[in-house]
């Protein structure tokens, strides 16, 4: 008993702080109801936590792999030891401090987490004249195309090679407790796309990847599927490596590029059995997996600096957090997004949206644990008890 507790005060820390904010609304998004601190304590202790918080560190740094400039975080345990590499690739436009909800729990889980984004592909895009001019489908086209997904997807080996290479320097002590033989590739967006390369999607103009690195298995949070070219099913049948995707009903993008959230379901319908799972989220827009810190979080012990609002973004799916607050660029695809959420009041979205997170680093950390540390009592987790603690706000479905 007193071991379950001490594994649940992990992630009922994270969920009661990021709710102390709303002043009405519960976790379901009732704004006629004030929030009942032991009701959400509750819920929380009934998710998974890992055995261990860890403690964390933070380094960032510029790498050049081969042609491309890549920005790099390294987050992960500060005791000494060895830890399995999560490799994290961001969305669209983000930097590599993006996705920081998400690397947070995995690295206080016992992960050393890998945050690489091209720099081209990173804040720079917003900078652009095609951005200046609002042509954000365009720029998504390009990026999201098979030449780019190409590119990207060889990248990961070159990341890893370089990893690698940091891993045996004394100087950088950080990567010397990374385990190279326990990987898992994880993305979002269009680090999602590049993602499901790794995990073996057969994209017709790129060339299959043969990683010299132990990859274990991947996690997709809104992951990308095209209806075009070769049909669904030929893309996804030839995955065999696990691999967790995350999305919802109305994940779709800014760019307006997935038009129809149900696309990003095809890849888990078409890839074969054998440690696939979808956690399907009952009303989380695309930019809730883009796993910004929740609403009022604050700058964590371990040096790293949380987004101050729902989505740190400057592109086409930024977010107005408030009355006073409005981003001129992207302000119309904001409007369409919201329109999905209202409703939801916006202390309930709020609460809504810290336990959709929470939802988020229950499961993949739970996933990351049977799959790349080969944890018994994490697969029970997500075979016997997910379920049941999801509730009627999102289901994990496997084969």
């Amino acid at each position: 008993m007193h071991e379950s507790r001490a594994r649940a005060r992990v992630y009922a820390s994270l969920l009661i702080a990021g709710l102390v904010c709303c002043a009405t609304a519960g976790c379901a998004g009732k704004s006629s109801s004030k929030l009942d601190p032991a009701a959400i304590k509750q819920y929380a202790d009934r998710g998974y936590a890992p055995d261990h918080r860890y403690e964390t560190t933070s380094i960032q740094d510029t790498w050049t792999v081969g042609s491309e400039v890549v920005d790099v975080v390294l987050l992960a345990p500060s005791p000494p030891g060895t830890y399995p590499l999560v490799v994290y690739l961001p969305g669209l436009g983000e930097s590599p401090d993006a996705g920081l909800s998400w690397r947070q729990a995995w690295a206080r889980a016992g992960y050393a987490v890998l945050s690489a984004q091209p720099v081209r592909y990173g804040k720079a895009v917003w900078s652009s004249s095609a951005a200046r001019a609002g042509e954000f489908f365009a720029i998504a086209k390009d990026a999201f195309a098979v030449r780019s997904l190409a590119t990207r997807a060889h990248l990961v080996q070159g990341i890893l090679d370089q990893a690698s290479r940091w891993q045996r320097d004394a100087r950088t002590p950080a990567f010397a407790r990374i385990d190279l033989s326990r990987i898992a590739v994880t993305g979002y967006d269009l680090g999602a796309q590049t993602a499901m390369i790794v995990a073996g999607e057969s994209v017709q103009g790129v060339e299959p990847l043969q990683l010299s690195h132990g990859v274990q298995c991947v996690v997709v949070l809104s992951p990308y599927a095209d209806f075009s070219g070769m049909g669904m099913e030929s893309n996804f049948i030839s995955i065999r490596l696990p691999v967790l995707s995350v999305t919802s009903p109305v994940d779709t993008d800014a760019y307006g590029l997935v038009t129809s959230a149900a696309i990003r379901r095809a890849p888990f319908q078409y890839m074969p059995p054998g440690q696939k799972s979808l956690l399907l989220l009952s009303s989380a827009p695309h930019s809730v997996l883009a796993g910004a810190a929740p609403p009022g979080q604050r700058k964590d012990n371990d040096g790293t600096k949380s987004a101050p609002a729902l989505v740190d973004e400057t592109g086409p799916d930024a977010r107005i957090v408030s009355e006073e607050t409005a981003e001129t660029t992207g302000e119309t695809y904001d409007k369409k997004r919201r329109k999905a959420e209202t409703s939801v009041s916006r202390g309930g979205q709020s609460a809504q949206r810290v336990k959709e997170q929470t939802q988020v680093q229950a499961v993949t950390t739970a996933y990351l644990d049977a799959i790349v540390k080969g944890d018994p009592l994490a697969s029970e987790w997500l075979s016997r008890n997910a379920k049941g603690w999801l509730g009627e706000s999102a289901d994990l479905l496997s084969k």
